[in-house]
């Protein structure tokens, strides 16, 4: 009888031994399912140009845009340039930070804020997984508004972009979407910012809602400065 325990009892050993070993061999081999979570390098061009340059061919997808703009073409862009490198960058706490090269024209600073998912979308009868954010970054006024007697009054405001994202997990390196950066105006000549009446809050809110549509010809505040369509590509470890 002892021995038939002794035996029995090395038979279950054996078979958690093995259980164990299969769950290590599974944990091991079995992929991680992608994610957009890390840093992206890419260039965002408008949907529609005012045509200082030409497009390059293949950069923009109007499907892209059509989407941001509620299936019809998108309203001419009023943004600065005709194109922003950029370098976003996904945290898996859904902390998003965003920087790009107009900072070294109009010196604003980087965007942080918050990603979250946002279902699914066809493009071009294909299926993505949509990824939605919004980031903020510190706006300063042009040189000529600027008054040299009160150096604070460089500051105007804060841009808070719609950050549109569409990524497929059978390409997870390259990913595509959209930006709307809306501009929050909310100080006054001399850099102060302006509140609500017996109010903690800005009078020119950047916490709440982002406007539906983005129309650049539309002098409103906050201010969107047009629908810009990107590319982007997972940056490398080595």
């Amino acid at each position: 009888m002892a021995k038939l325990k002794i035996g029995a009892a090395s038979a279950v050993l054996l078979f958690a031994i093995v259980g164990i070993a299969s769950l290590q061999v599974n944990a091991q081999t079995t992929p991680p399912v992608p994610t957009p979570i890390g840093a992206w390098f890419g260039i965002a061009r408008p949907c529609t140009t005012n045509g200082r340059f030409p497009t390059p061919p293949g950069t923009v997808s109007q499907s892209v845009c059509k989407d941001a703009c509620a299936g019809v073409a998108c309203p001419m862009s009023a943004f600065p340039v005709d194109e922003v490198v950029m370098m976003p960058t996904l945290l898996a706490d859904g902390t998003v930070l965003a920087t790009d090269h107009a900072s070294l024209l109009d010196h604003h600073t980087a965007g942080q804020g918050k990603w979250e998912t946002a279902g699914k979308t066809v493009i071009d009868g294909k299926s993505f997984d949509r990824y939605q954010a919004s980031f903020m970054w510190f706006q300063p006024r042009n040189p000529p508004d600027v008054d040299p007697r009160y150096p604070l009054s460089i500051f105007l405001g804060v841009v808070r972009p719609r950050f549109v994202m569409f990524f497929d997990q059978a390409e997870p390196d390259v990913m595509k979407g959209y930006i709307q950066p809306y501009l929050f105006a909310m100080t006054d000549s001399w850099g102060i910012v302006n509140m609500q009446p017996n109010s903690p809050y800005p009078a020119v809110d950047p916490m709440g809602k982002l406007p539906t549509a983005c129309d650049p010809t539309s002098k409103s505040n906050p201010y969107c400065l047009g629908t810009l369509m990107f590319v982007v590509r997972r940056v490398p470890a080595k």
